[in-house]
């Protein structure tokens, strides 16, 4: 993400390059970003958003399918995970937005921002074949895709100016100025590089990697040649001269180079990804909806046949799990003798088996349940595609003494719960949205290497 300093080139603190016009749109996105964190946050202290709305609001690359939750690509721009997270998202925002704004336009500095948006989904989508079938199921917010279209844009725009960058050694502070295109370039590696060899971690690289890419590529249909025209003349003046000294040509030659190594490299993921070949299996798709001790919910989860105890021990929601557990544990999650059929269950009293794990060893307690009025339908592999009923049932925690625990059950916890599920073909969503990604990236090569001449208002010193 923009706030993990060990992924850039330092903290850039300020450009060379002037704008005169207040930045409306920027201001809006950035006051919305924040309101939007304020509430989704107030219940930890500001200091964290709650699960809830990660669930709620989340991009889940296995749901991309279902129309229902199309709005989450929207939704998870404006979310994001903790104070530091927004702070400085926010920051970069606000740092390069301006002047991308300035020469674009609010309107088209919108469509900028969202379609970057847009992109950096589609293409965290495309490359979560690299993390296996559970990347596909992990909720991704922030709005840093959004904002890297913003970079994007600046290194087609204004490659030749310069950025104070500033690195702190433990608490002493340094400075330096550094020209805008090798920031950028470097950074952007940084995302491609992490994203190709540490596919599982916390932070959805090729997010990043789809809005910077998105950025370059759209920027022909958005610019306004007659602004961009009136930018490069506003830079003869002496005063401009003296501090940026700009240039007339675009992107330099080694800028050039290395930035169409990156993009080729991409071109070659996408690739691989639009034949089908990244043998990811199916994972089904479930929506709950219950009402628990007087309270409706509503979570989305995903699960794999093949791993449907791991996946559903490892659900945020304590009363989701618990619910889900029970269920799985009754043989009503998944059963292939059930394929195809459709059961109903009056009662069902039993002391169901739940593992716990203690430390490294696992001990299994068991624990009444009664589940009334089940109705459930199968689909063609035995897993749960319609299912309604009432659940009671315990939860079990467990207090440490020392060496010493013990196992304690709640009082009884009654669900009056239905689910949906639906089968996500992952090689299918994957090889739907490599093709859009390959065509963005074809794009922006294009850009780069035949259009960046008309596009830079400030561009790089020719070489040698």
């Amino acid at each position: 993400m923009l706030n993990n300093l060990r992924r850039s080139a330092g903290i850039p603190l300020g450009n060379s390059f002037e704008y005169r016009k207040t930045s409306l749109a920027t201001l809006i996105l950035i006051a919305v970003n924040i309101l939007v964190y304020a509430i989704t946050s107030y219940e930890n202290f500001f200091l964290e958003v709650s699960y809830y709305w990660v669930n709620l609001g989340g991009f889940i690359p296995s749901m991309i399918v279902i129309p229902s939750q199309i709005y989450r690509i929207f939704s998870s721009m404006f979310l994001h995970a903790d104070f530091f997270h927004i702070l400085f998202n926010m920051y970069f925002l606000y740092l390069f937005g301006r002047t991308i704004e300035n020469a674009l336009g609010r309107i088209r500095f919108f469509i900028l921002y969202f379609v970057a948006g847009v992109a950096a989904s589609m293409f965290h989508t495309t490359f979560s074949f690299l993390g296996g079938s559970i990347a596909y199921m992990i909720p991704a917010i922030g709005a840093s895709g959004a904002i890297s279209g913003i970079l994007g844009a600046y290194l087609i725009l204004y490659p030749g100016t310069s950025l104070i960058m500033g690195w702190f050694f433990f608490i002493f502070p340094f400075f330096m100025r550094v020209k805008t295109a090798y920031y950028l370039l470097f950074w952007f590696a940084i995302q491609l590089l992490y994203g190709y060899f540490t596919p599982l971690g916390g932070t959805a690289f090729f997010a990043h990697v789809g809005g910077f890419v998105a950025g370059i590529a759209i920027l022909p249909i958005l610019v306004n040649k007659d602004r961009i025209g009136k930018l490069k003349l506003a830079q003869r003046s002496p005063l401009n001269w003296i501090f940026i000294r700009p240039k007339t040509s675009g992107l330099n030659r080694t800028t050039k180079i290395m930035i169409t190594i990156l993009l080729i490299s991409l071109l070659a993921g996408t690739t691989y990804a639009s034949l089908g070949l990244t043998g990811q299996s199916n994972v089904k798709s479930v929506t709950l909806q219950y009402v628990l001790e007087g309270n409706s919910n509503i979570d989305y989860v995903s699960i794999r046949t093949s791993n449907i105890e791991d996946d559903i021990s490892s659900i945020p929601s304590d009363a989701t799990r618990i619910l889900l557990n029970r269920l799985y544990a009754a043989g009503l999650i998944y059963d292939e003798a059930k394929a195809g059929e459709e059961i109903a269950l009056n009662i069902l009293n039993e002391k169901l088996p739940v593992k716990i794990a203690i430390g490294a060893n696992v001990k299994v307690v068991y624990v009444n349940t009664t589940i009334y009025g089940f109705r459930g339908k199968y689909d063609s592999e035995g897993f749960i595609e319609y299912s309604e009923g009432v659940i009671t049932t315990q939860a079990i925690g467990i207090q440490v003494y020392g060496n010493v625990y013990r196992i304690v059950q709640s009082e009884p916890l009654t669900y009056t719960f239905t689910t949906n599920s639906k089968t996500v073909k992952l090689n299918i969503i994957t090889q739907y949205t490599s093709l859009p990604s390959f065509l963005l990236v074809l794009a922006a090569l294009v850009v780069v290497i035949k259009k960046d001449r008309d596009l830079a208002v400030v561009g790089e010193e020719h070489e040698a």
